[in-house]
């Protein structure tokens, strides 16, 4: 090793400290790997000390550390020719890379390397024993990372499936609880900011109007709020002096699952302890956590904002909200959206609903339309039928106590189950008789194994209906809450006199248009309100119900 001119090394003392590789405060701390490598200088007048490089908080798994970066550019330049650390776990836990800098690199460029205690020093010269011993310490450091890191990742996912929150910083409208920083509760400033996005959005504003809004109103944006909140929040992003809100902003707020109560955890790991990069996972593998926390909007209201991402998005002219009916209206032909038309005649403007796909000449037939004015009042006819319906059915099962409704779900449940397990027990006899027959030679062996191979999957796909209709067996069992709760939705709308963009994305899930004198209304809860009408029906056929025809999916005119 060459030492400067005056016979004295100058030396980068390196101190690396991370809680992530299981380091021990106490024996590990930056202050105390210090004061050890001062006690050792004590000895060495031959070495100096040029600067000191700290990553604190830093793996050693990776070498990709700011610290040890300068450290290295201290080297290149030729400030340096000495490097002295604790022992070889502070330099670095990745057992491959820690050996090419010792036996490699270091040596190449004439660079003194100490390791205190695990006496280690290139310029004294390592015997044959040391030189062995050496990877094996390294490897052993190595493998003590790999195992911290398990232990840590399997922990993380214990209180994740206990619904314990482990982001660092929580959502845009929650707060961590001061008695539990894994407990996410309310931030009531921000929640009503987050609400009013979900009820703007409802009414048919879209990302980027809603975005314009807050920006008008002065709001902060989330990083913004945090920061006046007080919080040494850090993002990738350029932070601009005045930063305003955006589409993605709102839309991520708006799709985020967190404000209905429910934690959605996991969604990206590294590879392993060695690769600092996040993969994305796939949604079964994340870990689901039911209302670990206050929900901010309804698990109603934050479907109905998914199922408008679904709808036509576009803005009307000049407008700030989405045309009533857009997302909505669709083609009876081909199932395109219908898009609104102006026609102009006699100094008037006349507004239609017409096939897009027609009007683009996409090779839809459907080249009929429909005054618009005349379709909302058919459509307001309709929906506000139906919601009588409702009603009366509602009215109804208020007055019928002698049969609950719960215990008639669950019979129809059990019904179901109990004819899916006679299709098992008759998919097993028939394997039994395939191999009869293939004993017989009636069936060769491919035959034999293709059936027998079917039926086997047809068996394990009833099994897994039977599983699932288990489970709401039980959550009827469990659930005392009125099963026609639903009913309400389309309850709180009657007698209401406009079509609104809430009212549709509520109750309505499509509209197939055919011609003027062919609207279908397809509402939501179909199947819960056919259900409901043939438990009437049966009410009616033993004299407990008045009469009430009521057994459509959807209304049509």
């Amino acid at each position: 090793m060459n030492a400067n001119l005056n016979g004295v090394y100058n030396a980068d003392a390196y101190f690396r400290l991370s809680r992530e590789d299981g380091d021990k405060a106490e024996s590990d701390s930056i202050v105390n790997q210090r004061a050890l490598v001062k006690e050792f200088l004590k000895t060495h007048p031959d070495i100096q000390i040029y600067h000191e490089r700290v990553d604190d908080g830093f793996s050693g798994v990776s070498f990709e550390r700011p610290a040890f970066k300068e450290m290295l550019e201290d080297i290149k330049a030729g400030k340096v020719n000495c490097v002295i650390v604790k022992d070889l776990s502070r330099f670095g836990r990745d057992y491959i890379e820690a050996g090419r800098y010792i036996e490699k690199i270091f040596p190449y460029l004439g660079v003194r390397f100490i390791a205190i205690n695990d006496n280690i020093d290139t310029a004294s010269g390592i015997s044959g024993a040391e030189e062995m011993l050496i990877p094996f310490k390294n490897l052993i450091n190595d493998a003590y990372c790999r195992d911290i890191s398990v232990k840590i990742r399997s922990h993380l996912d214990i209180k994740r499936k206990n619904g314990q929150y482990i982001g660092s910083f929580a959502p845009y409208g929650y707060k961590k609880s001061p008695d539990d920083k894994n407990k996410l509760i309310i931030d009531e400033k921000a929640a009503l900011v987050v609400r009013q996005i979900y009820k703007w959005k409802i009414g048919g504003m879209s990302g980027a109007r809603i975005a314009e809004k807050l920006n008008e109103l002065g709001i902060p944006t989330p990083m913004e709020y945090k920061h006046i909140s007080g919080e040494n929040f850090q993002c990738g992003f350029r932070r601009k002096a005045a930063p305003k809100w955006q589409a993605n902003g709102v839309n991520y707020i708006l799709r985020n699952e967190t404000y209905t109560g429910v934690l959605l955890q996991g969604k990206t790991a590294s590879p392993n302890y060695k690769v600092r990069k996040r993969i994305k996972k796939e949604e079964k593998d994340w870990i689901r956590c039911e209302d670990s926390h206050e929900a901010i909007v309804s698990k109603e209201d934050f479907m109905v904002v998914w199922e408008a991402f679904g709808a036509d998005t576009r803005v009307a002219p000049e407008k700030q909200a989405l045309y009533l009916f857009s997302g909505i209206a669709k083609c009876g032909c081909c199932g395109g959206n219908m898009t609104r038309k102006t026609v102009p005649a006699g100094g008037k403007k006349y507004v239609y609903l017409v096939c897009m796909e027609n009007k683009n000449r996409n090779g839809c037939r459907n080249n009929k339309r429909i005054s618009l004015p005349v379709f909302e009042k058919v459509i307001l006819k309709v929906v506000n039928l139906h919601i009588e319906k409702v009603f009366e059915l509602n009215q109804m099962m208020q007055l019928v106590e002698k049969i609950p409704y719960n215990g008639y779900l669950s019979q129809k449940v059990q019904e179901t189950m109990a004819d899916k397990e006679t299709e098992i027990q008759r998919k097993q006899k028939y394997s039994v008789d395939i191999y009869q027959d293939y004993k017989s030679g009636v069936l060769t062996k491919e035959e034999y194994l293709e059936l027998k191979a079917s039926f086997k999957e047809e068996i394990g796909m009833l099994e897994n209906e039977i599983e699932a209709l288990q489970e709401e067996a039980e959550r009827i069992a469990k659930d005392n809450e009125d099963k026609i709760q639903w009913a309400e939705r389309f309850i709180q709308y009657r007698g209401f006199g406009e079509l609104s963009r809430e009212l549709l994305l509520r109750l309505v899930d499509e509209i197939k248009v055919f011609d003027k004198d062919r609207i279908e209304v397809a509402f939501k809860f179909c199947s819960e309100y056919e259900e409901l009408c043939q438990y009437v029906a049966g009410l009616e056929e033993n004299g407990e119900g008045g009469a009430l025809d009521g057994k459509e999916k959807q209304e049509e005119f």
